[in-house]
């Protein structure tokens, strides 16, 4: 089984590097730019998203920490984690040295969720402003495919073992994602993603065959 290993700038988890650089003004969905500032880590620069209800569906799974490897100095920020509050989840700020104790505890882990590409190909293609905006940014225009997100561990197993999520737009069209039930009846549970809830994510490049998006390529973190 693969281990996420965090480190201040990335993390990698089955061979992937994911970004971590502005994290937290990341949506599943969110376009932008790819930023390669000098001295800095590379970032998604977000300037739209993709709306929810056009890809719809993502799977998730909660990946373990290498807690052997944690350092505190790979925790250099705030996280903001969903905790439930009168079983209700609630984005939660923790500073640094907390989310650092409650990731070691695994009090708190991490929930990876995946858009398929051939989901996020067609939504891309079904969001003409969107895709019109990504083919204007030229050869730095990205997408982002997946997210890891901070949970509260009694939290986190609903969303675990690869399961299938339904994703839509929430109140002030904040991403929730439902798990379980079929639905939004008995048995399911239904979280608020904002912004700062995003702990890393993953890019997807865009291959173009003329004005339509043809297919994605991952576009992992790097020094470079």
């Amino acid at each position: 089984m693969p281990f996420i290993k965090i480190r201040d700038n990335h993390l990698t988890y089955g061979g992937v590097a994911y970004f971590r650089a502005h994290s937290e003004d990341v949506e599943p969905g969110s376009i932008g730019e790819k930023r390669q500032p000098l001295r800095k880590a590379n970032y998604l620069e977000v300037k739209d998203r993709i709306p929810p209800s056009k890809f719809k569906v993502a799977r998730s799974t909660v990946a373990l920490i290498d807690i052997g490897e944690l350092s505190r100095s790979d925790i250099d920020a705030q996280v903001t984690a969903l905790i439930p509050v009168g079983g209700v989840p609630v984005p939660t700020k923790l500073d640094a040295q907390a989310a650092f104790d409650q990731l070691k505890s695994q009090e708190v882990k991490l929930v990876k969720f995946v858009v398929s590409t051939a989901d996020m190909v067609r939504a891309l293609n079904g969001s003409p402003d969107q895709r019109d905006k990504l083919a204007g940014w030229g050869h730095d225009a990205r997408v982002v495919i997946e997210n890891f997100v901070a949970m509260h561990y009694t939290l986190a197993e609903k969303f675990n073992h690869d399961v299938e999520v339904s994703l839509s737009a929430g109140v002030d069209h904040v991403v929730q994602a439902t798990v379980g039930g079929g639905g939004s009846g008995a048995g399911t549970t239904t979280v608020t993603m904002p912004k700062p809830t995003c702990f890393a994510y993953l890019l997807g490049k865009i291959r173009w065959n003329g004005n339509v998006v043809d297919d994605l390529d991952d576009d992992q973190w790097s020094f470079s």
